[in-house]
Parts: structure tokens; C-alpha cells; sequence
């Protein structure tokens, strides 16, 4: 019940830290709060969305909505649209990959994957390592949300799933994409990954508002 700086939370993932007793939620106020179990205590408090783009939404919510903040999303069409900042996805890195420990991450509607190291004192707790974000240029970027990630369960990667239909996979040491799978047309509502013993072979399952399931193997 501790944390959360005003609206609900989206998303959950457990069992980080060494003794496995860290859960990381998503917030939609823009933040993921990583909580101790047991002990009960936010321990680190990660804002996905730049401090510029709360205030702005925040000016943004004093005009269009005159006080009913939470409320001004489609008030009219002639309204300002506010837009959405939410953290949709979270994972822990798994403790078996080296130089890895004490990672995490966040995705959000912004479509930005954020890695971050919670071993780090910085802002909040943790210091962030990595942002992840589609196209080159600044005019180039995707603006394509997130809405599933899911880490590789021996190597530094995080599969991400969007609102576009495709699924990226990153190298979350460096923030670079290593591969893009695509075939779905509509966004992907949920994503499962398994992992073929003995290798580090991934099989990624999709299933995507364009009333598809699909599946895609994924061979580093």
C-alpha cells in the first residue's frame, strides 16, 4: 500500500533482489515502484517519464480539465488531448547473467524500454543504464507503446512487445535493437516466452487484437 503518486497500477513482476523478495510495480503516474515483500518498504522509485513531460502534462491537465484530472482523456473533440503516461510492462533480469545483477526494467506507452541498475544509489534508488527507443532520428522514432517485456532467461536481452504488432529484442547492456519480428496487424495484447533447454533459442507466443496468435522462434 506504500508508493503509488496518484492513480492505479498496471503491471507486476516478482521475485528480484537475492533473496527474492522484490516486486516491481507499474504505475499510471508514469513511475515503477519497487517494493521489499516482506519488509513491507518502497525501496527505489523509478520515473520512466522525464520530469519535463510530467510538468507538461501536468499544465496540460490544469487546462483541459479544470480540475478533473484523471478525467480528460476524450472530454470532447474539441478538447486537448492529454496524453497518457503509464508504465505498462516490468521485469526483474534473472541473478544467473553476469554483469547483470540487480537489473531491471519498465516499458511505456511511450514505447520506450527503460534498463535500469538498482545496485546503483541515484535518483529515486536506482540509476538508470539504458533507454531503449525505436528509429534513429529524433524525427524517426516510433511512438508505438509497449505493452509486454519479458527478460531472456541466460543472456543481457529483453523481448518487448508494441502497439504496432511487432516484437523487439534488445541487448539491454548496450540499448541496442538485435532483432525485429513482425507479422501481426494490429497491437499485441499479450506475449509468452519460453526458452529451449539447452540452447538459447526463444519461442515467443503473441496473440494481437488482429485475432491472430502467433508464434516466432528466436535463435541469438
Amino acid at each position: 500500500e506504500e508508493g503509488g503518486g496518484g492513480g492505479g497500477l498496471t503491471c507486476l513482476a516478482l521475485g528480484g533482489g537475492q533473496d527474492g523478495q522484490l516486486a516491481i510495480c507499474g504505475g499510471e503516474d508514469g513511475n515503477a515502484y519497487v517494493v521489499h515483500v516482506s519488509g513491507k518498504k518502497v525501496v527505489a522509485t523509478l520515473t520512466h517519464f522525464e520530469e519535463n513531460a510530467a510538468e507538461n502534462n501536468n499544465n496540460n491537465n490544469a487546462t483541459a480539465g479544470q480540475g478533473n484530472q484523471g478525467e480528460g482523456m476524450e472530454e470532447d473533440d474539441d478538447d486537448e488531448f492529454v496524453e497518457a503516461r503509464s508504465v505498462e510492462a516490468v521485469g526483474f533480469c534473472p541473478g544467473n547473467i553476469p554483469g547483470t545483477a540487480h537489473w531491471c526494467a519498465t516499458g511505456g506507452v511511450d514505447g520506450v524500454l527503460k534498463i535500469w541498475n538498482m545496485n546503483v544509489g541515484g535518483v529515486g534508488g536506482a540509476q538508470l543504464r539504458q533507454k531503449c527507443t525505436r528509429g534513429e532520428a529524433a524525427d524517426d522514432v516510433v511512438k508505438a507503446g509497449i505493452t509486454r517485456l519479458r527478460w531472456h532467461n541466460s543472456l543481457p536481452l529483453v523481448i518487448a512487445s508494441y502497439t504496432d504488432g511487432v516484437v523487439c529484442i534488445w541487448d539491454a547492456r548496450v540499448g541496442t535493437m538485435v532483432s525485429l519480428l513482425t507479422g501481426h496487424e494490429d497491437m499485441i495484447n499479450d506475449m509468452s516466452v519460453s526458452f529451449v533447454e539447452g540452447s538459447n533459442a526463444a519461442v515467443i507466443v503473441t496473440g494481437s487484437d488482429d485475432k491472430s496468435v502467433k508464434m516466432f522462434e528466436y535463435h541469438p
